[in-house]
């Protein structure tokens, strides 16, 4: 299946920072050569918390989403296209899923044993070191987390994340950007280490600020620089 509007899968506009997007043109194309392709509808857990499993997933569509908890239903990442999901199954196989994982919006999904996958890193050198990155920056958004829950209020918290779900999952709009994950704010607050009430207050002051609208649990950011100069992520 090729992208709207033609052009190979390899070549697409992968998300900046995915693990696609930094794969080289190559590799790309080999790793989309493997494991099964799977149309997952909303509600599709790929794998879950505690079960055994070293299946790779490969998320692929334009708007592929995934929601990354803990089995309590704690919300701690959100996962999109160019994403690879469970590749601590296939490097450690014989450890448990540490999280579940819930497709979101509807999703292709290469399914890739995790023995395939790590034969594809030992014949792409690149992968390997991509594999590296992406998992250092997962350690290095936690961290980033903890520091903002610390040193930061809620509103600059909340519009941090905001900015990078933007970057990550956002899609032009008629006004601004729209963030195509639906999240409540109890999903807001479990990423941002606040308690409902308090996302509220920040999302209503975001609004009053014209710097966001709610449709349907999607956030429209009607001005991504403004956004940025109040989260205080720009002189």
């Amino acid at each position: 299946m090729n992208p709207p509007g033609g052009g190979h899968l390899g070549d697409w506009p992968w998300p900046t920072g995915t693990f696609m997007e930094r794969l080289c043109a190559r590799s790309r194309q080999d790793l989309l050569q493997l494991g099964v392709q799977t149309y997952c509808p909303p509600g599709t857990v790929l794998m879950r918390q505690g079960e055994p499993g070293t299946t790779v997933y490969l998320l692929r569509s334009l708007s592929a989403c995934v929601k990354i908890t803990a089995a309590d239903g704690k919300l701690f990442a959100i996962r999109v296209s160019g994403d690879v999901i469970g590749e601590l199954g296939a490097l450690v196989p014989d450890s448990p899923r540490s999280n579940t994982a819930t497709v979101c919006t509807a999703t292709i999904a290469h399914r890739i044993p995790g023995s395939v996958f790590m034969a594809f890193l030992e014949s792409h050198p690149d992968g390997s070191l991509v594999l590296c990155r992406s998992l250092a920056d997962r350690l290095a958004w936690s961290d980033q987390r903890r520091l903002d829950f610390g040193g930061c209020h809620v509103h600059i918290r909340l519009a941090r994340l905001l900015v990078e779900f933007v970057e990550s999952c956002g899609r032009r709009a008629e006004t601004g950007w729209e963030i195509t994950v639906r999240l409540s704010y109890e999903e807001l607050g479990n990423l941002v280490g606040a308690g409902v009430d308090a996302v509220g207050l920040a999302m209503r002051e975001m609004r009053e600020s014209d710097l966001v609208r709610l449709n349907n649990r999607h956030v429209h950011v009607r001005d991504l620089e403004k956004l940025r100069r109040f989260a205080e992520l720009e002189e």
